[in-house]
């Protein structure tokens, strides 16, 4: 977004995916809501980012307001968004007075300035003897260089999944694409901590304004240090890249499940700071959503109004 003079004064990246929410549905259910045209979502992470501070509730609701035209254009079923971290949080009376449901979140950021050395330092006692521990292990470090590496993450992402119960997104077609326009264009990499050359970490890294942010992650469940030899090697590597700081990209600030104080306790051992910041979702067509909704998971709404009769 422009000014009268020409000047940036407003900015925000979107992704629209239209079919990745029936990724891991039955292949009838699939097809049914791909020709339906269902399940389209816009996503954005860190923004909007505003550039004139004197204006910038004015610039927001005109981002917000074309936010809305685009997704109503490409028939977007739900928006989801995510506020920048590393600035102050944007007034939530105007998300809510266009619509917006506002969910508060925690991330640890670690500042990439600072001399290693002295981050690994200040880490605590425990953190640095399994850094080095890990260290001593036949990993490797490396960068992903060809499209079958997404595809091994993706395999690693499923298998953990399928263990812990839980269904996971899986779509070549998704993942090809994601390879051709992310990775292909610089916006992420993909690392990876190989053993006997075999994948057995990654890690996906989104990278915005000189920000790395960790998009997603998998680790073998067999290999109890291999995500602290990648989370490590990791930071080592962002910062060798110039960026000015390393995102864990969310956690529950009030963990209450087991795995939600996991992830909690991971992130913060590796001596980031907290930042607040909030999750934003807004629902554009109520009934192509709850239709969706329904067609995805048609237990669910069974259990949720069978229950009322």
């Amino acid at each position: 977004m422009t000014n009268q003079f020409g000047n940036v004064v407003g900015q925000l990246a979107c992704l629209i995916h239209k079919k990745m929410l029936w990724g891991t549905s039955h292949t009838l259910i699939r097809k049914i809501g791909n020709t339906l045209e269902l399940g389209a979502q816009l996503w954005w992470y860190h923004g909007p980012i505003i550039h004139d501070d004197v204006n910038s509730n004015e610039i927001l609701s005109i981002i917000l307001s074309s936010v809305d035209q685009i997704a109503k254009k490409n028939n977007v079923e739900m928006i989801r968004g995510i506020s920048p971290p590393l600035i102050s949080q944007f007034p939530s009376e105007i998300f809510q007075d266009l619509g917006y449901a506002l969910d508060p979140k925690l991330t640890f950021v670690i500042d990439l300035n600072q001399n290693l050395d002295e981050l690994y330092n200040s880490l605590k006692k425990d953190t640095r003897y399994y850094i080095r521990k890990s260290e001593k292990e036949d990993y490797e470090f490396e960068l992903a260089k060809e499209m079958n590496d997404m595809v091994n993450f993706q395999d690693l992402k499923f298998e953990t999944k399928k263990l812990e119960g839980k269904e996971h997104f899986r779509s070549s077609h998704f993942w090809e694409n994601h390879w051709k326009i992310m990775q292909n264009n610089g916006y992420e990499e993909l690392l990876l901590a190989k053993s006997n050359g075999k994948i057995e970490g990654t890690i996906l890294t989104l990278f915005f304004n000189g920000n790395s942010i960790q998009h997603a992650l998998s680790n073998s469940p067999d290999k109890d240090l291999v995500g602290t030899f990648l989370t490590w090697n990791t930071l080592k590597w962002a910062q060798k890249m110039n960026f000015r700081t390393f995102d864990f990209a969310g956690v529950d600030p009030n963990p209450k499940s087991k795995k939600e104080k996991g992830i909690f306790f991971y992130a913060e051992k590796f001596g980031g700071k907290k930042y607040e910041y909030f999750s934003y979702t807004k629902i554009i067509d109520k009934k192509k959503y709850f239709l969706s909704t329904g067609l995805k998971n048609p237990k669910k709404i069974v259990q949720k109004y069978g229950a009322k009769k």
